[in-house]
Formats: C-alpha cells, structure tokens, sequence
C-alpha cells in the first residue's frame, strides 16, 4: 500500500498578477512528483489553524515541509533584520504544530529549504536572516538564473549519515536561499555542509527528521541522487 505523504503548502498572502485577489493554496508540481516517483501518495496539506495538526497527522504517514517565505525571527526570538524577507506567520505556527504533531505521532519529517529553517527554529534553534550580511565569508548560496536543476555547489557529508549514503563524503547539490540553519537545534545532527560552513543538512534518527537546505525537488528529474533520497525517505516509512 502507498504510503500517504502530507505536503506542507504555501499560500498567497497578497495580491498577484495571475491569480489577483485569489488568495490561493498551492505548492510546487516538482514536489509531487518527487514523492509520485518514489512510490508515495502525496497529500497537499492547506494551511490552518495551529489546532488541526493532530488531524492532519492522523490521515497521513509522513510530512514534507517546502520552501517558500523567510522563517520569521519571532520563531528564535530575534527582531528582523533589514534583510529579512517576506514572513508568513500564519504559516510559520501552523507548521511548528505539524512538526510538533508528526514528532508525537512518530513519523518520519522530511524538511526541504524553509523547510529545514522552520524544523530548527521550531525545536529551539537559531537561523541566518540573511548569510551575506551575517556571514560574511558566504558563498554565492542563490544560483540564480543558472537552471534550478542544475547542481552548482559542493558539500561535505558527515559519516553515516542519511546524506552520505547518497552523495557519499562529498557530492553537488542545487543553492536557492539567503536564510539557513546558525545554530542546530538540540538533537538535530549537522550532516552537511559548504565550504563556507554553512550547514546544508541536519538529522534526528530518533526523532525521524532529514533536514536540507537545498532543493532536491527540482533536481530529481535529472540526477539520480535528488531522486535516490526521495526514495529512500518514502522506503523508510
């Protein structure tokens, strides 16, 4: 039987060329595929009230949290900075009660991009706002306009770890972001990252938690480890 996988989803919050004042959920098609080609069942979940997480939790099997807004300082109990983005608190407290709600249930949490921002700030760690301002030996971390799919960056994987048994010790990935983990969580093992230091992903065995900061949805059509870890994350459910 398909496992079912819940699709943490974004949703507009202002208004927009093509779709005006239709204030929509969504989330992007190369996360469903990702997780249609490993054999799951994605379900997209809609943003709510903090409250109906436990029931969200009880119809699926695992989480995958997505990218998208800026991780809200509030979260780590900073005041933004001027480089801070657009944040969604809405969406910030509903996903802290998704992961809270798929940790007590003892499913697996994929966390992808603001994914792997909103689970460490969610089990008390702290975030860059924005790494050219706060780090200032950062790497180029946002390819843009090379293609999405295209792996521009290295990492370094820790002994181990769900990443290495992937990419192996070192390995390419794709760089979309300005925001990233500072300081891991309790728990949260650091199991990648660039050559600026900057931590590329996180993990919790026993709390069945694979964090990345990079965007392997829009790499798996076209490199067969982007596609291996969504396999072996539904694979482990």
């Amino acid at each position: 039987m398909q496992p079912i996988i819940g699709i943490g989803s974004n949703h507009l919050i202002r208004i927009s060329q093509h779709f005006e004042n239709n204030y929509v959920d969504y989330t992007q098609k190369n996360y469903v595929a990702s997780l249609s080609n490993a054999g799951a069942l994605p379900l997209i979940l809609p943003i709510g009230a903090p409250n109906l997480a436990k029931n969200y939790l009880s119809r699926i099997d695992a989480l995958v949290l997505t990218g998208g807004q800026d991780v809200s300082p509030q979260l780590y109990n900073e005041d933004p900075i001027p480089q801070n983005g657009l944040n969604d608190w809405d969406r910030d407290v509903f996903e802290q009660a998704l992961i809270l709600a798929a940790i007590d249930a003892h499913k697996p949490i994929l966390g992808i991009c603001r994914g792997i921002q909103i689970i460490n700030a969610t089990l008390g760690g702290t975030n860059y706002q924005d790494l050219t301002t706060q780090l200032p030996n950062a790497l180029g971390h946002n390819q843009y306009p090379t293609a999405w799919q295209t792996p521009t960056q290295q990492i370094s994987t820790a002994t181990g770890s769900f990443i290495e048994g992937i990419w192996g010790t070192t390995g390419l990935v794709n760089s979309f972001h300005h925001q990233a983990v500072k300081i891991a969580a309790s728990g949260l093992k650091i199991t990648a990252t660039a050559a600026d230091g900057v931590i590329e992903a996180v993990e919790d065995q026993n709390r069945q938690i694979i964090g990345v900061q990079f965007h392997p949805e829009m790499m798996a059509t076209s490199n067969p480890q982007a596609a291996h870890l969504f396999e072996k994350f539904v694979a482990q459910i």
